[in-house]
């Protein structure tokens, strides 16, 4: 950073791994970063101070080697409040961050939209760390539609906020390969590293006077909503590797991956991608064994684990719908980011 007075950021994310990497940037940089918002509890009080998170740094007896792995454990091992708000444009949360005087607002994984009241709140403006390239891949749920659509290039994406869904105009972009059989949750966690690091970047230009923003082309934008059941359909009539890197990608998910074998009309619930060959061939459509089923596509063959029933019973077979709802599965306190619901605060 400059010799130039240290921007105050108040950071808006939440308890997910995405938020963590560019919070911990922001902080590692030396920025003055005075409170942490995410978001609370329908119904609850317009703003929370969470316990123990008093403004003070607070030092725990942990091991040497301690690493926070949550956004708690972070914001308060630097001595910065975490402030549970249900409405961020409450009057009251209002004058909480206010209160803060922060020059910007950053925004990394946030679940709701910010409306202008806030967006015109910091000296700054705001900027939201985005997992792809925009215009491409505007809303909630970018990572899982990289996969989903098979692209080969994602990245990550700094902008000014604005009254739209990831409409803004464009500070920095760092584009990246997406590696062959990735898992979403790994390759969200690397996105978010990146943006930590360009965030910092993003928020030094825009204190310097250097910031160049870009608006988007809204005529090569795509959407990336949160998605349904019929998301996680993968019909035999595509690429063998196309189907073995999305299903790899959103495995961890949780989702309802099903098989749909266009041939015969079956369908099978389907756990993980094994591996695939871009020229195999079988003599029908599918060869269905204890624990795998082994599918024909268009061109090329993939080998899949069986999905099983709670509980570890038998393999999961024809499903009656794919409307199922997609589970968010939780790891300890640290929920991942894709998919997350999305609101307006």
């Amino acid at each position: 950073m400059s010799d130039r007075p240290t921007p105050r950021v108040v950071f808006f994310g939440m308890r997910c791994a995405f938020s963590v990497p560019p919070l911990a940037a922001l902080l590692d940089a030396g920025l003055d970063v005075r409170a942490v918002i995410l978001p609370g509890a329908p119904g609850g009080a317009s703003v929370v101070d969470r316990p123990g998170s008093s403004g003070t740094a607070s030092h725990p007896s942990h091991p040497a080697d301690w690493v926070p792995q949550t956004i708690d454990d972070l914001a308060r091992a630097a001595g910065v409040p975490v402030l549970l708000m249900r409405d961020a444009c409450h009057p009251h949360a209002l004058a909480t961050i206010a209160a803060h005087q922060p020059d910007v607002i950053a925004v990394a994984c946030f679940p709701r939209r910010l409306r202008a009241a806030l967006l015109d709140l910091p000296r700054l403006g705001c900027l939201n760390v985005h997992p792809s390239l925009l215009p491409l891949g505007r809303g909630p749920e970018p990572v899982f539609w990289t996969l989903r659509r098979g692209e080969r290039r994602t990245g990550v994406t700094i902008h000014r906020m604005d009254a739209g869904l990831d409409t803004g105009p464009i500070s920095l972009q760092e584009g990246i390969a997406v590696p062959e059989g990735i898992r979403a949750p790994d390759l969200e966690r690397h996105l978010a590293g990146i943006g930590g690091r360009l965030l910092v970047r993003a928020i030094d230009d825009l204190a310097t006077g250097q910031a160049v923003l870009t608006a988007q082309d809204d005529a090569l934008a795509t959407t990336a909503p949160v998605p349904t059941g019929t998301d996680f359909v993968v019909p035999t009539n595509l690429p063998a590797r196309w189907v073995f890197n999305f299903v790899r990608g959103v495995a961890p998910l949780d989702g309802p991956l099903e098989l749909l074998v266009l041939a015969t009309g079956g369908r099978f619930r389907i756990g993980d991608a094994l591996d695939y060959s871009s020229d195999g061939v079988l003599d029908g459509p599918i060869i269905l064994q204890a624990d795998e089923i082994i599918a024909r596509f268009t061109p090329g063959t993939v080998r899949f684990s069986r999905s099983v029933s709670p509980g570890g019973g038998r393999p999961i077979d024809q499903p009656g719908s794919s409307t199922a709802t997609v589970n968010r599965r939780v790891s300890g306190s640290e929920r991942r980011c894709v998919l997350r619901p999305i609101g307006i605060n």
